[in-house]
């Protein structure tokens, strides 16, 4: 371990505490960036008209009108035909880019403590430019085939192969780690969460607006364009956060990714004893980041509720999931500000209130007959988004600089990998009951957070 540790301190210096006191701009420079490349557009109702054309063997038949004719006998029968079929695919790409990404971060996250962050971050979005490219091209040729929806998994896999998601993020908030002192680090997280949600926002209205107005294909080579700016933004303008030595070849720094050397130290890092119980609440917050994974991994399916429940259109559901992220997204960017300034509320008071605010949201959700009451949980409920946060301040005050990153990589990787009990569970029982009371799933996610709330008692 000590060679390890003497090894790991000549070829990679994390910034000291007074370097990262004097680099008040980086959230600056890197909340840009973070927002443009979560600035995506939606897939889903795409999947649902061509599931819906694949069914019917034609793009004839009604397949465009789905969402706007479902108070009709046929949109209504038609949609409960083609609901499963989408289900299957959507939840299948969340399958792919959450697992595969998992693995990866094992031994990115390990690897970008010796030679940078900037990499990883770059890996991950050059993933995302090519998805993009590949799901542009499967839907212009669907405006003149037939082309199964499930063509959208198979234009999935360079963004879960290059890291997605989870590397993406792992980057981003160990770097966020790297230029932040106790002091301020739970509020600068909280408002580099608020940029990524910030840029899904503005995907969201993208989606509402340019829906029927422009093609998947125009929309998605768009957001390559945007997917591509962000990447320079990368290359050009974020400072390195770790200190490599410039003397390892390429070639050694990439045999070096996939070493079993980076496995066995965050199994070290997890696995050793700490004062004061540290180790057993490290893995209790990564486990209840994984639990609100669990739970909100069922947006996609909430989508079709919504459809199904309230007769929701794109344009109907996007405007509803705006407030909610600009909600989630003010919470994180003013009200971890104000709760720790005007109350003085600690991290662990600050996952407390997040965990109550999740039950809440999914109970009343639950319970939603009307759409407008989708609108009162989201007002209701206005810090659930600020357990990352939280978390993740936490995990920094308990664990050596140097092990940081590996943890927020492990952290990442779990929740990545919770869609694969979700992903089951929640579309057979969607599916199950789509018939009789199809809010059932909605009450299944409510155990995840009771859970937490004794995790965190």
């Amino acid at each position: 371990m000590e060679k390890s540790r003497r090894v790991g301190e000549k070829t990679s210096l994390l910034l000291s505490r007074d370097q990262r006191e004097s680099d008040p701009g980086s959230l600056a420079r890197i909340g840009p960036m973070v927002f443009l490349h979560t600035l995506e557009v939606k897939l889903t109702d795409q999947i649902v008209y061509q599931a819906c054309v694949v069914h019917l063997g034609s793009a004839e038949g009604g397949c465009s009108r789905l969402g706007q004719d479902n108070v009709t006998t046929a949109g209504t029968q038609l949609e409960q035909v083609v609901q499963p079929f989408a289900a299957c695919v959507s939840m299948s790409i969340v399958l792919l880019t959450s697992v595969v990404p998992a693995l990866a971060a094992l031994f990115f996250g390990p690897w970008s403590e010796r030679f940078g962050r900037k990499p990883v971050i770059g890996v991950a979005s050059v993933g995302y430019l090519l998805s993009y490219l590949l799901i542009a091209l499967i839907g212009h040729l669907s405006t003149n085939y037939i082309v199964t929806p499930w063509f959208y998994v198979v234009a999935n896999i360079p963004v879960a192969f290059l890291g997605g998601f989870s590397v993406f993020n792992a980057g981003i908030f160990s770097y966020m780690n790297d230029v932040s002192n106790e002091s301020n680090r739970t509020v600068r997280m909280g408002a580099l969460q608020g940029f990524t949600i910030l840029g899904v926002l503005s995907g969201l209205f993208a989606s509402s607006w340019t829906a029927g107005a422009i093609s998947i294909t125009t929309s998605f080579l768009i957001s390559s364009a945007i997917q591509l700016v962000s990447l320079l933004l990368l290359i050009f303008l974020m400072r390195e956060s770790v200190q490599v030595d410039r003397s390892v070849q390429t070639r050694q720094k990439l045999a070096a990714i996939f070493k079993l050397d980076r496995v066995r130290d965050m199994k070290r890092t997890l696995l050793q004893d700490r004062p004061d119980g540290g180790r057993t609440i490290v893995w209790f917050l990564i486990a209840i980041g994984g639990m609100v994974e669990l739970a909100t991994a069922g947006r996609v399916l909430f989508f079709l509720y919504t459809r199904h429940e309230f007769g929701w259109n794109i344009q109907q559901y996007s405007l509803w999931l705006s407030s909610e992220f600009a909600v989630i997204m003010l919470g994180n960017l003013f009200g971890i500000l104000a709760l720790r300034k005007l109350f003085h509320m600690s991290d662990l008071g600050l996952l407390l209130l997040s965990t109550v605010n999740h039950l809440g949201d999914f109970l009343i959700k639950g319970f939603a007959r009307q759409g407008w009451q989708l609108y009162l949980t989201t007002f209701l409920t206005p810090f659930k988004g600020i357990d990352g946060a939280a978390a993740r301040s936490l995990l920094a005050k308990i664990l050596p600089q140097d092990e940081v990153g590996r943890t927020y990589a492990m952290d990442l990787s779990v929740k990545a990998l919770t869609p694969l009990v979700s992903v089951f569970l929640l579309t057979s029982i969607y599916n199950g009951t789509l018939d009789s009371d199809p809010s059932v799933f909605l009450f299944v996610t409510c155990l995840a957070f009771v859970l937490n709330l004794g995790l965190v008692g």
